[in-house]
């Protein structure tokens, strides 16, 4: 699934296919974790959804602050 489409998973399940979830800071994207569920499982509870989603924003900021820590010498 791309381009930042929302599946409601609570009401139609998990969509077919990989599902991706881009870690993105300050607008620069910084690298992404693709994942595929089994055939028929149940979505975790949307709290342990956001969070998943939370700890990779946080991960791209630590990223890209390393980075131009990096840069900048």
């Amino acid at each position: 699934m791309g381009g930042g489409l929302g599946v409601d998973v609570d009401r139609q399940g998990w969509p077919e296919g990989e599902i991706e979830l881009r870690a993105v800071a300050a607008g620069h994207y910084l690298g992404r974790d693709m994942m595929t569920p089994a055939p028929g499982s149940i979505p975790r509870p949307l709290a342990s959804r956001l969070v998943a989603v939370d700890l990779a924003g946080r991960a791209a900021a630590v990223i890209e602050r390393a980075q131009g820590l990096a840069a900048t010498g």
